[in-house]
């Protein structure tokens, strides 16, 4: 089995174990509120797909570069010294997967897995 086929299969074994850990918590001990709990983890685990792809996408470097900055200048007197570099040298050393697709095929079969009990 390859590596991005364990990734999927482990993404969407985390995502139905929030839905049972929600279902636990939620007490609804019937058939609809597991849908709901599988509705809820789906929902969680797109929140956390859109975040990924907005790193993934460099949203969030100007914002991580800036607080790194302002340390910087907090912490030293010298308000010249160069030790974080440039903004462009900060993304050039930033490093982002695209893992972002396992999540939103966790969130995409928790609600299918969602709308199938609904049905039963």
């Amino acid at each position: 089995m390859s590596y991005q086929a364990r990734c999927y299969i482990r993404r969407v074994l985390s995502a139905l174990a929030l839905a049972i850990v929600i279902f636990v918590i939620r007490r609804e001990w019937h058939l609809t509120g597991f849908s709901n709990a599988m509705a809820i983890s789906g929902i969680c685990f797109l929140i956390m797909a859109l975040f990924q792809t907005a790193r993934y996408l460099r949203c969030y470097d100007l914002i991580i570069f800036g607080f790194l900055k302002f340390k910087q200048l907090w912490k030293n007197e010298k308000f010249m010294d160069k030790h974080t570099g440039s903004y462009g040298e900060f993304l050039e050393n930033r490093r982002y997967e695209k893992n972002y697709g396992e999540t939103f095929a966790a969130a995409v079969c928790m609600f299918a897995c969602s709308a199938v009990v609904l049905v039963i």
